[in-house]
């Protein structure tokens, strides 16, 4: 019996290394994502995501190292270059990717306007019935003939996502996606974030929500002062976070008083340990007095810090 033959990545880093000045913003990372592949993208501030995420999305060249897509060495000069290969980056805030003054037909369909050879601006009714039929494939109703300033935030964020669904993209870099959506709205743009992993579409997701990274990933990369440190099955989050950033029989966790019904992951710090919203508070009450920025792990209680 053959054996299977394993699958080629759809992206490959090689050594990729970036400075700025004197700061080493990445240091020789290499990874492999798959098509249909969840990634989360985890790290303190300073880590290296945003970095990472720009050389991905052609707003950066990386100083060293090699980017392969569907095996073709690849550099890219602009976000232009890296959306012709596949690459699509989606970043925190829907206003930055919206033009004022159009309408959400026309959002939508943004990027398909800005082309040569576009005639939807002397044919509006074919701009129109484009712009219907992309919503109803992904099952979205949008006022399609409003001014876009009448949206909503939720709306706003699910046109941005849609509108990088026309360009049929092969990697989707997601930034913190649902971070200012209800429950209800975040969990509409997850239901169309997974209908794109189900069509094959690699994501990688930075959030600081743990159901987030749970629902829309299966790995789990962790960047710490420029290098890959942990590669990790995301299951196993609610019990490796404490240790993304050190080993947790030395560093354990600051626990709350109360423990939570519903996991949320709020930030990581280099401390190793992970501050939710309900445990931010008895963390600064632990730190009070330290100063400000993250607290070492060696200047809380030491009661707290021995191995259990």
């Amino acid at each position: 019996m053959s054996n299977p033959v394993a699958p080629e990545p759809l992206i490959r880093l090689r050594d990729l290394c970036k400075t700025f000045g004197a700061q080493q913003a990445l240091d020789g990372v290499s990874l492999d994502i798959y098509p249909g592949e969840g990634v989360a993208l985890l790290g303190a501030a300073g880590a290296g995501k945003s970095t990472l995420v720009k050389i991905l999305s052609g707003t950066l060249a990386p100083d060293a190292g090699e980017l392969w897509v569907d095996g073709q060495r690849q550099r890219f000069v602009s976000p232009l270059s890296a959306r012709r290969v596949g690459i699509v980056a989606v970043h925190q805030n829907p206003d930055d990717a919206i033009a004022p003054g159009l309408s959400v037909a026309e959002n939508l369909l943004l990027d398909e306007l800005g082309q040569p050879d576009a005639d939807f601006l002397l044919n509006r009714k074919s701009l129109l019935q484009r712009a219907e039929t992309i919503a109803a494939g992904l099952g979205l109703e949008l006022p399609l003939q409003h001014p876009v300033e009448r949206l909503g935030l939720a709306d706003r964020q699910l046109l941005v996502l849609a509108r990088a669904f026309v360009l049929q993209p092969k990697l989707l870099i997601l930034d913190e996606p649902t971070a200012a959506l209800s429950e209800a709205d975040a969990e509409r743009l997850l239901g169309l974030i997974d209908s794109q992993r189900a069509r094959g579409v690699a994501i990688l997701y930075i959030s600081q929500r743990l159901s987030d990274l749970q629902r829309v990933t299966n790995r789990a990369i962790v960047l710490q002062e420029g290098r890959l440190t942990s590669d990790l099955n995301t299951r196993h989050l609610p019990t490796a976070a404490y240790t993304l950033f050190g080993d947790v029989a030395e560093q354990p966790a600051v626990t709350p008083d109360k423990a939570l019904p519903v996991p949320f992951l709020e930030r990581f710090t280099r401390a190793g340990f992970i501050r939710n919203r309900a445990e931010g508070k008895a963390v600064q009450e632990q730190v009070a007095g330290l100063g400000t920025g993250v607290a070492p792990v060696e200047a809380l209680d030491p009661a707290k810090t021995k191995r259990t």
